[in-house]
């Protein structure tokens, strides 16, 4: 991904990295489970960011 992150620790870059390798293949119920938690981080942390940039740009 070549998105910019504000808040990108390594635990998030790894939950990232994470999240590719198990979106392009077939998975197991277990795997499924953890690729659902791992979008539910990310998009939180896609909020987060989006937040922190409105806030440096002056947003309402």
């Amino acid at each position: 991904m070549n998105e910019s992150h504000w808040i990108d620790s390594p635990s998030h870059q790894a939950d990232r990295k994470e999240l590719a390798d198990l979106s392009g293949r077939n998975r197991t119920p277990t795997e499924d489970a953890r690729l659902a938690e791992l979008k539910a981080r990310v998009r939180d942390w896609a909020r987060l960011n989006q937040a922190a940039e409105d806030f440096v740009n002056g947003a309402p």
